[in-house]
């Protein structure tokens, strides 16, 4: 099985400009992302996935700099792009992350691939880990069947077509008592959420070091005054799939057997 970690990225936000660039301990926060992404052991190659636009240039230079792979696709079409990496890489199985998650935990990354392959899942996802310290992973042929399905270019939000459809065979990895804490929010979105991540950066940080997962959970845990940063940031609302009539047509009329159902 080919396998990729397939990174999210693009400079277009609005709410915290260039966040991926933005710097802690003298390193961007995408770089710090790609530093932990590398210790993941089952993936065989980093792919950070962004636009041809020229003003994410500069993460097609990191890329380079970091020694990992780039592909530049859709710069709406997030599940086109992610799909069309694959494609190009010749990818069989993908973990997806975005940029603005720099704690993403290699270790579930490993456990999810698994989880997937052992199923054979068409998706997976994991349940229980704090905000913004997971991916998602996906089938190739999975990828290219929700494009053929779907009726939408703004595919940010892209999950619902594996998990509303019926069209899928997905699962849910159940993460560990000692690490669940979904409340936790450990994406940064907003100055809020670049606080906090800054403050664990700058707490656990050690130079050529990666810490865990767990120990930023035992950090947080014990300074709730740092949880409180940003614990009142609500995730925009993603736009609702939007699936092509001649699908929902064969949805309504018999459950979706004619497109070949597996869930």
């Amino acid at each position: 099985m080919r396998t990729a970690i397939l990174i999210t990225a693009r400079l277009k936000s609005t709410r915290l400009e260039q966040k991926a660039l933005k710097t802690i301990l003298g390193r961007s926060m995408i770089c710090h992302q790609i530093d932990r992404l590398k210790l993941a052991a089952k993936p065989e190659r980093i792919i950070l996935c962004t636009s041809p636009l020229q003003q994410d240039d500069p993460l097609v230079e990191i890329a380079v700099n970091e020694g990992i792979d780039y592909f530049r696709g859709h710069p709406d079409d997030v599940l086109l792009r992610l799909t069309n990496a694959a494609e190009y890489y010749h990818l069989d199985n993908v973990v997806n992350v975005t940029a603005d998650n720099p704690f993403v935990d290699p270790v579930y990354i490993d456990r999810l691939l698994d989880f997937l392959q052992e199923s054979q899942y068409d998706f997976a996802m994991t349940e229980g880990l704090p905000l913004g310290t997971f991916g998602w992973a996906l089938s190739y042929p999975a990828m290219r069947r929700a494009c053929e399905i779907k009726a939408e270019t703004d595919t940010e939000v892209w999950g619902p077509y594996f998990t509303q459809t019926g069209l899928f065979h997905w699962g849910i990895l159940l993460a560990d008592a000692s690490d669940s804490w979904p409340e936790l929010r450990l994406t940064v979105d907003t100055p809020e959420d670049f606080d906090l991540v800054n403050r664990i950066f700058q707490e656990l940080g050690v130079t050529g070091q990666i810490f865990s997962l767990r120990s930023i959970i035992s950090l947080c845990k014990n300074r709730p005054d740092w949880v409180a940063i940003n614990s009142s940031i609500k995730q925009k609302k993603p736009v609702p799939i939007k699936l092509k009539q001649e699908v929902q047509r064969l949805l309504a009329f018999d459950g979706g057997k004619n497109l070949g159902e597996n869930s």
